[in-house]
């Protein structure tokens, strides 16, 4: 129910601070099956796409509900979070209500006896009205009626006109053999054969009219035949060579899976929190039209992330750009005679440098990976700044806590994975995150510092 989630969302989670989100997390941890990873890393987005699997009726908004209550300070949340599902409750039921009413009229129509008998009894009025002023009154009815059948007639003929300029054969006509048979299987319980007859005549072309839906029916599926449409592996194939992805597709929200992919590139494991000893590392992986950046969150799984491995990942999130991997069940290996051909463009694109030029195009917030020469560094505060330049312009790179560590000159060439682009007055940098890795790769001659 996406109104339930965007209760949970945006009037649930905006409004409980990290304090009291860690506290919903510990209580929830059984209910969502968080592990230690997933309890430690997952933010709000996470949590509320986690409750939607796994309350699939109301996207968990009870549970957050009877979560708030048992804390003091967010009781109040919890009856603001019942009122919203009050409101989307009773809008449901207007709904519901205007859909019925809506409804009403239609089942009427539904009804074609009771209309199809006064039309008949309507009409028989008129022709009493009508003075007859030939000879035989019964022919002049038969007159009267048979006037009213070239109208569907020349509907059909005109459905016909159309079939004709597209099939090799116009459909062929009913024949009247078989009208005829219509009307000997109709039994005659009336008295009367000829009023009977009479009232017979105006419902004959009905069928004549079906057979003409038939035979548009028949138009439309008989053009001149399309030639055979590839298998869809061959098209996505001949898809990937075309059209090779500029950027790393993206997924959001928790995936099933399971999806195959190569690995192309992967870094070493690496900490990125000192306090609590985490550790993780990150993987560039393929399909065979698209590639993707991985955050592996448990190091026990670098053994099946290595080059040209083909493996298959099932269970994981898309957030930010990335995949992200918590538990060892989310990767599994692929038959060992499995075949994936990965063309060459797609591998040079996943691993390819963005150009400095190119970067200030890009929307802030984007996470960036790429190696570049360094020209100069600047300390300041708990900070370093690295000046980075190629052919096409230089830019800044920020790095701050455990990276600062890591010993880079100007002259050198720098790795970076998942730095955020972003700007600081009328600079823009490439700034380290929670989850950004550095790697000095070879060290070049000394570059004079600008």
């Amino acid at each position: 129910m996406s109104e339930y989630k965007t209760i949970v969302l945006l009037k649930g989670m905006k409004f409980i601070d990290d304090n009291h989100f860690r506290t919903i997390k510990s209580l929830l941890r059984k209910k969502l099956n968080l592990t230690k990873e997933m309890q430690e890393d997952y933010d709000r987005f996470q949590i509320a796409d986690l409750m939607e699997d796994k309350f699939p009726n109301d996207a968990g908004l009870d549970t957050l509900i009877e979560v708030c209550q048992s804390i003091e300070e967010l009781k109040g949340l919890a009856k603001n979070l019942k009122t919203e599902k009050a409101k989307v409750k009773s809008q449901k039921k207007e709904k519901n209500k205007t859909a019925g009413k809506q409804d009403e009229p239609s089942s009427s129509k539904s009804l074609p006896t009771g209309v199809e008998s006064n039309k008949n009894k309507a009409s028989s009025k008129k022709k009493r009205k009508t003075p007859t002023k030939t000879e035989g009154g019964n022919k002049k009815k038969l007159t009267q009626e048979t006037t009213q059948l070239p109208e569907p007639s020349q509907g059909s003929t005109q459905t016909d006109q159309g079939c004709l300029q597209t099939p090799q054969k116009p459909p062929p006509t009913p024949s009247s053999s078989s009208t005829n048979k219509r009307k000997q299987k109709t039994p005659i319980k009336t008295e009367g054969g000829k009023k009977r007859k009479l009232t017979q005549e105006p419902t004959q072309p009905l069928a004549p009219s079906g057979s003409n839906t038939q035979k548009d029916d028949r138009c439309l599926q008989t053009p001149l035949k399309p030639p055979p449409t590839p298998s869809i592996h061959s098209s996505n194939k001949k898809l990937g060579r075309r059209n090779i992805p500029k950027e790393p597709s993206k997924e959001q929200g928790h995936q099933h899976g399971p999806k195959e992919v190569m690995v192309l590139k992967v870094t070493e494991p690496f900490t990125y929190d000192l306090i609590d000893n985490k550790m993780m590392f990150h993987a560039t992986v393929a399909t065979e039209t698209e590639f993707f950046r991985v955050k592996v969150f448990n190091t026990a799984l670098k053994d099946k992330f290595f080059p040209k491995n083909i493996i298959a990942i099932s269970d994981y999130f898309g957030t930010n750009g990335f995949l992200e991997i918590h538990s060892t069940t989310s990767v599994s290996d692929v038959n060992v005679n499995q075949m994936m051909v990965i063309s060459n463009a797609l591998k040079q694109r996943a691993s390819a440098t963005p150009k400095i030029k190119d970067l200030f195009s890009l929307p802030k917030g984007t996470y960036m990976n790429g190696e570049f020469v360094v020209i100069k560094k600047t300390e300041r505060n708990n900070f370093i700044y690295y000046g980075i330049e190629d052919d096409t312009g230089k830019m800044e790179v920020v790095v701050y806590g455990r990276l600062t560590s890591i010993k880079c000159e100007p002259g050198n060439k720098l790795r970076l994975v998942c730095f955020e682009l972003s700007s600081s007055e009328d600079t823009w940098q490439l700034k380290s995150v929670r989850h950004s890795y550095m790697q000095v790769i070879n060290v070049r001659r000394k570059v004079c510092q600008h």
